[in-house]
């Protein structure tokens, strides 16, 4: 039996390349004969680099950079011919914070521009970004900061480009700002399709997952429509109703605006670069998974995407997730074939998240045994 192996990361517990290595495992525990091929996956939040850079064989460096609350911390960045790889989530992520800490008003995507700055120092011609997994609503204003471009308030003076004072902006000067990042191709992997602003926008949708109480969501969603207001005035445009520009707390909007950048699928990218659908003819069966499904998971993320794949192909495809939020009815529709949960009920939540790799290789071994079985019937 040939097995397909494409999970995406089980947050909280262990990436997907780990995920890939426990499954393989278990596989090759019970089926003695299987072949096993492994593609761990990413949709654009976290692990797009380093699965990126697997596909690519790209090198990775290590820069010094500002975090979400502005700490120095190591960041990664891969490069390979003229191309550079950078994931938001290493530098403005949400699991970069503790629970605590986790408040949009304060934080910024500065150290998003900061790794920008280091690629265009390097001579590339494209940026490859993923921004999903963010800590962030402040509308890209961190990350434009990083690199010149100055945000005023109605006294001309320089505010600080954090979520709380996107309301005070008033203008924008542009005359340090970095024009070379005008001459780079910017290709923003992202699933998201909300609007910058309103009721389905980045305040009102995201904020509340990254530590915004009600009164904090209404202040981001002020601030992100005065600057929208703003940017048009600025840029003769109007953007912030674009598909996307939402994402990452608005950093969307920012790099389709002000960098002219070209959005795509996260996991129809990554599913491309890596050849997935000549890995799915080879499969009999496609084992994919991930943290949480739900339905937010048949929206876009990278374990519908291969299933949508190993659908299209005729193949049987089982997921493993660590929780599950959707019914039967609405994953068989994709043509999914079983969802397997992986948490034990009997435990706390706690507990299954240490005890995930033990949870996951033994339902795998048991999905692998059943097929066995149902075989040989």
């Amino acid at each position: 039996m040939k097995y397909l192996v494409a999970p995406d990361k089980y947050k909280g517990s262990f990436d997907a390349f780990v995920a890939s290595e426990i499954i393989k495992e278990a596989i090759v525990e019970v089926d003695k004969s299987a072949e096993v091929f492994q593609l761990p996956l990413a949709d654009g939040g976290e692990g797009t680099l380093t699965a990126l850079c697997k596909i690519f064989g790209a090198k990775i460096e290590e820069v010094e950079v500002n975090d979400p609350l502005f700490r120095k911390i190591k960041s990664r960045i891969g490069f390979f011919e003229d191309k550079a790889i950078i994931e938001m989530a290493e530098c403005s992520g949400l699991l970069l914070l503790k629970d605590e800490e986790r408040n949009p008003l304060y934080t910024t995507t500065y150290g998003v521009g900061e790794l920008i700055k280091y690629a265009i120092s390097k001579k590339v011609k494209e940026i490859i970004i993923g921004i999903g997994g963010s800590a962030t609503n402040d509308a890209g204003v961190g990350m434009l900061n990083s690199l010149g471009m100055k945000f005023l308030d109605e006294n001309g003076e320089e505010l600080k480009p954090i979520g709380e004072n996107l309301v005070k902006i008033k203008k924008i000067d542009d005359s340090e700002f970095l024009k070379d990042a005008l001459k780079v191709k910017f290709t923003v992997l992202c699933d998201v399709t909300n609007p910058l602003y309103g009721e389905n926008g980045a305040a009102y949708v995201f904020a509340p997952q990254k530590g915004a109480d009600e009164n904090a969501v209404k202040l981001l969603d002020m601030g992100l429509r005065n600057f929208a207001n703003v940017a048009k005035e600025y840029l003769g445009k109007d953007l912030s109703l674009s598909s996307g520009a939402g994402a990452a707390g608005g950093l969307g909007f920012a790099l389709l605006a002000f960098l002219n950048a070209q959005y795509v699928s996260g996991i129809d990218y990554i599913l491309s670069a890596s050849n997935a659908e000549e890995h799915v003819k080879w499969a009999d069966i496609i084992i994919t998974g991930e943290g949480r499904f739900d339905r937010q998971s048949l929206s876009g993320k990278s374990t519908i995407g291969i299933a949508r794949l190993g659908v299209k192909l005729g193949k049987m495809v089982i997921v493993i997730s660590g929780s599950i939020d959707c019914p039967f009815e609405e994953y068989s529709k994709e043509g999914i074939t079983s969802i397997f949960s992986i948490v034990d009920m009997a435990s706390s939540l706690d507990r299954c998240l240490k005890e995930a790799p033990r949870l996951l290789k033994e339902t795998t071994k048991s999905i692998v045994n059943l097929i066995l079985r149902a075989k040989n019937l």
